[in-house]
């Protein structure tokens, strides 16, 4: 459904700067190699000229988006230093870090050792992480907050390493142990890695100017007025041979390749392409699809070699988001994942678990562990609110989505001239775990925006009416004897969950009884807790002030079969929360076994239930049984005999009026609508164009939208 005629365009009108382009030729490329080498020999004298000799710089380089000094006085250079550096970064536009030199850098026992000795006795390190790659040290501690800038500082003296802090969780967290052994035995791979990408990124122009703009001919720079040119932030430049930065003000195309997640729910994929950079938003899978043609992203359509790709950027952790990023790395791509820092240990949770389930289950998975790990390596984490080069011409920037703990929104500023805003899955609205979507941006012409409650009927009740729905619910089966299967994804809603069934159970209002937990939430809770200043304020002060949200003691972890096992055979009432939240593998499914075929029993679904999933059947009514493998290997047909509910409130997805409203803060020039059902797809893009006379459509997949 669509508003306004359509930009579509085909293949073979789609300006994409291929590796053997014609506008690349033998003569342009000898110019780009002389330029890149220029730009590093410029750059190193120019930075040397610009600082004191007192900061002891060995070395100026590329890595990733930045441009690293290592020194052998890191006292000087995180402080004196930073001033100089904050009035060259204004006058280059570009972003600096400090390295420590490697020569000064004790072994990483040494280094403990002397950590221990500087930080306060009540200060407890349980896990010590150096990375040789970056010159940082993780420590993860009782209390961050006791670590003042001046011990920061005296362990960089001291230590010859730059300190970072994460909070101890309550369980030792198995996904980042294992990515600090997959970094820690990748170090030289990774350093080599990060300055390629350094390369790459500040990597001259690919294209000749006159590709670049639109204007007279006659106007070597592409640009009719002069003195408007003059006052460009970056002034263009006729050749590519003198290391100039391009400010493209006209550029004559950017276009997104729609590869999967429009008018479905499930295999986020979108391609950005601009005539320097292609970058890839997500890269999910639909896990409601059996057939492979469905269920991955349609990169087999998309004509393109993996290692054009400049970036991926990932929104969230969630399967439908990022399930299919490892099979890329199978398949020939080495470049970087951009991502927020508690989304790279998620999504390998999850990742992880996707591989034990197709191996227990015998089903195909396009990937194995060791495509994780490249995954892993890959990965560069990011902050919200900090802009980032990822490609000649474009930054990005993450922020808050509200979604689960480190959703982001992305927004794609491309060399100043236009702005698109992917906001994956966000909720626009205050949670008991997360803040709400982050709505301020100066500039969007285009937002792409996810419509997964987008009927006009899909409007979520307040939060108190939630908890009270959900609440009693749960009270009328335990009251008559009995369980209660709440399916929830482990990220996300099982801690909104867990913090609910706590405060209701302590205030009274929820019958007390055992709350029995299985599957990944454990795991997912360490860490949450661990990058607990991503959630809420309320939960940061709580866990600041020393209080763990996920621990209680109405809460009681399941362990191994045996111990579910124990579960079955208690007739008394019990509330159990397992995973996967679509009843789709996982131990949610063993229970469903058991708890389903009694009528006494209900089954409570607190998340969005994808179409083709046993979830979605079950809680639609559309089956009355169910054929199962049981533990014997052998088919069982299960009864669904037992009541089942979906609470709205609890989804991490915002709801009709949320959308438009975030929408409408926005206030985009176009709107691409996506990640929905087609027809709550196309009434919020219809809603969109009626209300606030914004130009809105759905695309289809294998869709070019040209937007300039």
């Amino acid at each position: 459904m669509t508003h306004e005629k359509t930009d579509k365009i085909t293949l073979r009108e789609r300006a994409i700067p291929l590796k053997e382009s014609n506008s690349v030729t033998k003569g342009d490329k000898s110019s780009l190699l002389s330029a890149n080498l220029n730009f590093e020999e410029r750059l190193d004298s120019q930075v040397m000229q610009s600082i004191p000799k007192e900061a002891q710089i060995t070395m100026v380089r590329c890595e990733a988006a930045n441009i690293a000094l290592y020194t052998k006085d890191p006292l000087f250079a995180l402080t004196e230093l930073t001033l100089h550096l904050s009035a060259l970064s204004k006058s280059m536009k570009k972003r600096f870090i400090i390295r420590t030199d490697p020569s000064i850098r004790l072994s990483e026992d040494d280094a403990r050792n002397a950590i221990n000795k500087i930080l306060p006795k009540e200060i407890v390190i349980t896990v010590i992480f150096c990375d040789e790659a970056t010159g940082e040290v993780i420590l993860e501690v009782n209390h961050p907050e006791g670590i003042t800038p001046e011990i920061f500082l005296q362990i960089a003296k001291e230590t010859g390493w730059i300190a970072h802090t994460r909070r101890s969780p309550h369980i030792p967290s198995n996904s980042i142990k294992n990515i600090h052994s997959i970094l820690k035995n990748s170090s030289k791979e990774r350093i080599a890695f990060y300055q390629s990408l350094g390369k790459r990124i500040f990597r001259p122009p690919l294209l000749s100017t006159s590709l670049l703009y639109d204007g007279d001919s006659n106007d070597e720079r592409g640009l009719t007025d002069k003195n408007q040119a003059k006052n460009d932030r970056y002034l263009s430049k006729k050749t590519v041979d003198d290391g100039a930065v391009y400010h493209y003000s006209n550029l004559k195309e950017v276009a997104i390749y729609c590869l999967g997640g429009v008018k479905q729910v499930g295999r986020s994929c979108f391609i950005v392409v601009t005539p320097e950079s292609k970058i890839m938003l997500d890269c999910g899978i639909n896990p409601g699809e059996n057939i492979n043609y469905n269920a991955y992203p349609r990169l087999d359509w998309f004509n393109f070699n993996l290692d054009e790709l400049d970036a991926v950027v990932i929104s969230h952790a969630h399967i439908d988001h990022q399930g299919f990023l490892p099979a890329i790395f199978k398949y020939g791509y080495q470049g970087p994942i951009y991502c927020t820092e508690p989304t790279l240990p998620l999504m390998t949770l999850l990742q992880m678990d996707s591989v034990k389930i197709a191996q227990s289950n015998g089903s195909y998975l396009p990937y194995e562990i060791r495509d994780i790990n490249e995954v892993i390596k890959h990965c560069i984490p990011l902050p919200y609110g900090k802009p980032t080069d990822i490609s000649p011409d474009i930054t990005i920037t993450l922020n808050n989505a509200g979604h689960i703990m480190g959703s982001a929104t992305i927004h794609i500023n491309i060399s100043g001239a236009h702005n698109i805003l992917y906001t994956g899955d966000y909720k626009y609205a205050k949670t008991q775990l997360l803040d709400g979507a982050l709505a301020n941006y100066p500039r969007v012409e285009t937002i792409i925006t996810e419509s997964t409650y987008g009927a006009s009927s899909d409007i979520m009740p307040d939060q108190y009416v939630v908890y009270n729905t959900f609440t009693e619910s749960i009270n009328h089966t335990l009251k008559h004897g009995g369980k209660v299967l709440i399916p929830v994804p482990a990220v996300g809603r099982a801690q909104e969950i867990m913090l609910v069934l706590d405060k209701e159970m302590r205030e009274g209002r929820l019958v007390e009884s055992p709350i029995f937990i299985e599957g990944m939430i454990s795991e997912a809770s360490a860490i949450h807790m661990s990058y607990a200043h991503y959630l809420g304020y309320e939960v940061r002060k709580s866990v600041s002030e020393g209080t763990n949200p996920f621990l209680s003691s109405y809460f009681t972890v399941i362990n191994g079969i045996g111990k579910r096992e124990e579960v079955f055979n208690d007739d008394s009432p019990s509330i159990i929360m397992a995973t996967s939240g679509m009843l789709e593998g996982g131990p949610s499914v063993e229970y469903f076994k058991q708890i389903s075929p009694n009528p006494q029993n209900k089954i409570i679904f607190v998340s969005y239930q994808i179409n083709g999933t046993l979830g979605r059947r079950v809680l639609d009514g559309t089956i009355s049984e169910a054929s199962m493998i049981d533990k014997n290997g052998k088919v069982k047909v299960i009864p669904v005999r037992c009541s089942k509910q979906k609470i709205d409130g609890f989804s991490g997805h915002s709801d009709f009026n949320q959308i438009l409203n975030f929408v409408s803060k926005v206030r985009p020039k176009r709107v691409l609508v996506n990640h929905g059902e087609k027809s709550k797809s196309e009434n919020i893009a219809s809603v969109i164009y009626s209300r606030m006379k914004i130009r809105s459509s759905v695309p289809d997949n294998r869709e070019i939208i040209k937007l300039r």
